[in-house]
């Protein structure tokens, strides 16, 4: 067990980490287990391609609208307390939810509502989250930081958990609800533990209330400018949103092509999603050793690569064993990725600009899934779901063939080790 412990979590990267990646286990369970049921409900109210697309796009629609807002909270306020409010949030959206589906009362306009609601929560926590890892983990560590928790991602958002809520959906729809809340709960005792490092304001400076509208766009503009001016992070920016444009296409899209292609049922759909977190155990194993082996250039544009074939297998198969492969595919090299744009951002962006910058890069992720789901959703609608699958395989090559020569820059950037403002106070409640 000791050796276990270690190994996810070795002792330069602090005790406050081992607070955070047992936190990030629940919270992630809980996703997973959303992450099966919720599209499983949705098509126990619908099979309109476009409708179950729109409920992806409604728990995304806040991103667009309180995104730069939350860079700003999450600059100004205690990070932990934020995490802490919007995992609350959560709880008691989730725990509605849970009731409405107990009762037989849900209907896809409320559950969109519920849905927008869950995913405001999400903005302000995902943003807090993602800027206070660099704060807490040293910048020589947070490679290895970075890959162990979103090692934790895989194992329960996308191996446990989906596979979880697929059979437990199975049994009764309310029943992945109220285990999502329980482990939310769980979630929220773990971080708690942490203390907030202070925000630095070097060029900022006292923290104040967020109150005055002119000083929130100040700083809204001040995380866009900060932004533009490096390369590097613009360029990766833009690369995230345009490679997440093809993902939400086809992910929209996902748990009916599952149904109606694949064949396969609730516990089967989840069982699917859970078939590419194996394949994230496996690229959770071998960052480390190709980080050391291969240039970050070469490694994303290996990654980007994988998943312009993702869209062409998918679009092509309807064997369910092929399509399993190559979720596999998927789930090692999204870790490997998601771990490299991590640690990039993470070195490249300055504790005090963190949070606004990372709410630009949500901003554009969670906006580009959002307007592929709805694309996806009309071009289902109207020439079907595979038809969504070929189109985004064909926007997925143009762009692979714009962003491979600047992928050399953002592959630099990602090799500096240390930034003069990434260090902060560590320290455990």
């Amino acid at each position: 067990m000791s050796f276990l412990l270690n190994w996810a979590s070795p002792k330069p990267l602090g005790t406050p980490f081992r607070f955070l990646l047992s936190s990030s286990l629940f919270s992630n369970l809980a996703d997973g287990i959303l992450i099966a049921a919720g599209p499983l409900l949705v098509a126990s109210l619908t099979r309109d391609p476009l409708l179950v697309s729109l409920a992806l796009v409604v728990q995304q629609l806040p991103w667009l609208v309180f995104g730069l807002f939350a860079g700003v909270v999450a600059d100004r306020l205690p990070r932990v307390a934020i995490i802490v409010a919007g995992a609350l949030s959560r709880v008691l959206m989730l725990a509605i939810i849970g009731a409405l589906v107990l009762t037989d009362t849900i209907n896809l306009p409320i559950l969109y509502v519920a849905l927008f609601l869950v995913g405001s929560a999400e903005v302000f926590t995902d943003n807090a989250w993602t800027s206070i890892v660099p704060d807490l983990v040293p910048s020589k560590e947070l490679g290895i930081g970075n890959s162990r928790l979103i090692a934790s991602q895989t194992v329960m958002n996308q191996l446990a958990g989906p596979a979880i809520g697929g059979a437990i959906f199975a049994v009764g729809h309310a029943l992945p609800y109220g285990v999502t809340v329980v482990s939310l709960l769980f979630a929220v005792v773990l971080v708690s533990r942490i203390t907030s490092p202070p925000v630095s304001t070097a060029t900022t400076g006292p923290i104040e209330t967020v109150r005055s509208v002119a000083r929130v766009r100040r700083d809204i503009a001040k995380g866009f400018a900060w932004l533009w001016q490096n390369p590097p992070v613009r360029t990766l920016a833009i690369i995230l949103f345009a490679f997440n444009i093809t993902y939400g296409m086809t992910y929209g899209v996902l748990v009916l092509y599952a149904k109606q292609r694949l064949g396969l049922d609730d516990a089967g759909y989840g069982l699917l999603l859970a078939v590419s977190a194996l394949g994230g155990l496996v690229g959770t194993a071998l960052y480390a050793r190709l980080e050391r082996r291969f240039s970050y250039t070469s490694l994303m544009r290996a990654c980007l690569a994988l998943e312009t074939v993702l869209h062409l297998v998918l679009a092509a198969t309807a064997n369910v064993i092929v399509a399993g492969a190559t979720m596999f595919v998927f789930g090692m090299y999204s870790v490997i990725w998601a771990t490299l744009a991590s640690t990039i951002r993470g070195r490249a962006v300055p504790s005090r600009m963190r949070g606004r910058v990372s709410s630009v890069y949500f901003l554009g992720m969670i906006g580009g899934m959002a307007v592929g789901s709805f694309v996806g959703g009309l071009i289902g609608q109207g020439f079907g779901i595979v038809a969504t699958i070929w189109v985004a395989f064909g926007v997925s090559i143009l762009i692979l063939a714009l962003v491979w020569r600047s992928l050399v820059n953002v592959g630099r950037a990602g090799a500096l080790r240390e930034h003069p403002d990434s260090s902060g106070e560590r320290g455990v409640t």
